[in-house]
């Protein structure tokens, strides 16, 4: 199981989610390179076997850190892509992407909620939902791993 943190980044406070990225507004969390959208919930469940950091760009691309490795070997794999939000008149808003190696993110998700300080996805194919948190975007993430082993670690996954 993988857990992270999903993250927009943001300089001052949004509305409800939209943007040029096709949602029809502004999204909160996707200016600032400083904090991130920390996933805190999956499927019900608090625990967290590892860290995912997700930002949001507001021109409708990603960057998601994925933490790999274990205690000694700490680090985390970064991937970049593209996302849109699309309008849906069965399911609100629904967001999907594709990483930066053209490879579909593993769902598309129904937006249920968007604030300033909470996101909360649905998994349109298994209905697992994901809440995600505003936080600041601890430097450590975007650092070059701790250690060889880790930097060469692949991730058996992308959370996304």
């Amino acid at each position: 199981m993988f857990w992270g943190a999903v993250s927009c980044s943001k300089e001052s406070g949004g509305g409800d989610a939209g943007g040029d990225n096709g949602s029809g507004g502004d999204i909160p969390g996707t200016v600032s390179t400083s904090h991130a959208w920390e996933l805190t919930s999956w499927n019900g469940n608090t625990a967290i076997s590892g860290y995912i950091y997700l930002q949001l760009g507001d021109d409708g691309t990603f960057t998601l850190y994925q933490e790999i490795g274990d205690t000694s070997t700490a680090g985390y794999k970064k991937f970049t892509g593209t996302y849109v939000i699309e309008n849906d008149p069965d399911s609100n808003r629904i967001i999907s992407g594709r990483y930066s190696d053209d490879t579909p993110w593993s769902d598309t998700y129904v937006i249920e909620s968007w604030t300033e300080t909470e996101i909360r996805w649905r998994s349109v194919s298994e209905g697992l939902v994901s809440i995600y948190t505003w936080v600041e975007l601890p430097d450590y993430v975007v650092e070059p791993s701790v250690s060889a082993s880790s930097r060469s670690a692949s991730v058996q996954h992308r959370f996304l």
